[in-house]
């Protein structure tokens, strides 16, 4: 549930940006080192950073699985509702709908847009939400990587034929094609869910449950190997980590 925060309240939204204030050696605080502490990554809890690294070396191993995975998914056939709730799922790993999701969850926080800081917050949630999935598209550009849909993988002698355009089938002429690595989707549904989870940290199941589906929708699909996706999340999950203050709004009321 996502606790109603007065964020136009001092108490509230000033918090947000500033841990205790530490004391000085006369006994007086000083809000400058409290702030100075919250804006500084290393004084971050560090879930979401461990997080992102073992994503990053889960998706050096999955590179071993790639093929063998997309090979078999493309013959997999699911039961209606649960490819329904799969496909469905998207939505979170979408742009647009990514945008509706947080619009509504900001809402229903009662952020105060009239105030200063409550515009920066909203700037930091979402950088926390979007800034991987624009990195993401960067290495897009740079590295390409046919989708598993686009590809002929009986034809392939390695994991690493699948970067260029060697495997690439001709019915596929669209750029879009060789933008497998790494998932964008799987970006933004971490930046997302993580987002959200500061938010409203008794959610964190839920949200986190939406992130894995929206991941198994690009997967199932034929959109991107295993390895596109934990790289993705990876990168969505640092990106959240940069962002995201240190306190949640929850602890604050």
């Amino acid at each position: 549930e996502i606790r109603n925060c007065d964020w136009s309240s001092d108490v509230c939204s000033s918090d947000l940006f500033e841990s205790p204030p530490k004391s000085s050696r006369n006994g007086e605080s000083h809000p400058s080192d409290a702030s100075h502490d919250t804006m500084n990554p290393a004084s971050k809890p560090n879930s979401l950073l461990v997080l992102a690294g073992i994503f990053g070396l889960v998706g050096c191993g999955a590179m071993v699985v790639d093929v063998p995975l997309a090979l078999a998914l493309i013959h997999l056939r699911l039961p209606k509702e649960l490819a329904q709730v799969i496909k469905f799922s998207e939505v979170v790993g979408h742009g647009t709908g990514v945008a509706m999701v947080l619009i509504a969850a900001l809402v229903l926080t009662g952020i105060n847009l009239n105030r200063q800081q409550d515009r920066l917050l909203t700037l930091r949630l979402l950088g926390a939400t979007y800034l991987g999935g624009l990195v993401v598209d960067g290495f897009k550009l740079v590295v390409p990587r046919v989708r598993p849909q686009a590809a002929s993988l009986n034809a392939l002698t390695s994991v690493l034929d699948t970067f260029g355009n060697s495997l690439l089938r001709p019915e596929f002429h669209s750029r879009a094609a060789l933008m497998s690595f790494p998932s964008g989707h799987a970006a933004t549904a971490a930046g997302l869910a993580a987002t959200l989870c500061w938010l409203a940290p008794k959610g964190r199941p839920v949200f986190s449950t939406m992130a894995v589906l929206a991941c198994l929708q690009r997967l199932v699909g034929g959109s991107h190997y295993l390895s596109d996706l934990c790289f993705g999340a990876a990168l969505g999950l640092l990106a959240a980590w940069l962002c995201l203050p240190k306190s949640s709004p929850s602890s604050q009321v």
